[in-house]
């Protein structure tokens, strides 16, 4: 494939174009959260992430999995009732998909995301005595948000980390930091 001088003009001005966008996108972004608070789950600061994602799993473990039941409802109701805005940010900001497509994505992984009810203990029993297996938090978990699919990955690894007594820490392509962060947020 050849590409001719004014094509290549077009393409380079198309992503320098996009940088900008990103820059002012990610100055407005910074502007509106606290440095170090983590308000709303959102922090600037890694180490001061991992912290709170600490913290939140030492409580996390002591809930019983029915709390734990009752805080997945409360997210997946929240997201059904924002679907669309996150649906829409996710396609605006990343420009990759359809919004019908994404509001179609992030049902799916609210709605069918497995919770609590695959944690159920196993017993069985052999000549040699009985055995219990229950399933263990892990504890603080790093999760990659891609550009591709923002709100979706953070719907289900959020249900996924709470369900199993873990926490998370999302780190969000810069390409889609406004909705991954919005998504956490809710």
């Amino acid at each position: 494939m050849e590409i001719n001088e004014k094509d290549l003009k077009l393409i380079i001005e198309s992503v320098l174009n996009k940088l900008e966008s990103t820059k002012s996108d990610k100055k407005i972004l910074d502007s509106s959260l606290s440095r170090t608070s983590g308000q709303d789950g959102i922090f600037e600061e890694v180490n001061a992430a991992v912290d709170a994602a600490e913290a939140a799993h030492l409580e996390l473990i002591k809930l019983t999995l029915e709390k734990r039941r009752e805080i997945i409802r409360s997210i997946r109701k929240i997201i059904m009732s924002n679907l669309e805005e996150i649906s829409k940010l996710a396609v605006e900001e990343t420009t990759f998909g359809r919004v019908e497509d994404k509001i179609e994505k992030n049902r799916l992984a609210a709605l069918k995301t497995p919770g609590v009810e695959d944690l159920e203990p196993t017993a069985y029993s052999d000549d040699n005595g009985m055995t219990l297996m229950e399933r263990a938090a892990y504890g603080v978990i790093g999760s990659i948000i891609p550009s591709t699919n923002p709100t979706s990955t953070v719907i289900n690894n959020g249900i996924s980390m709470i369900a199993g007594g873990n926490s998370v820490v999302f780190n969000p392509h810069p390409a889609a930091k406004k909705s991954s962060c919005f998504t956490v947020s809710l």
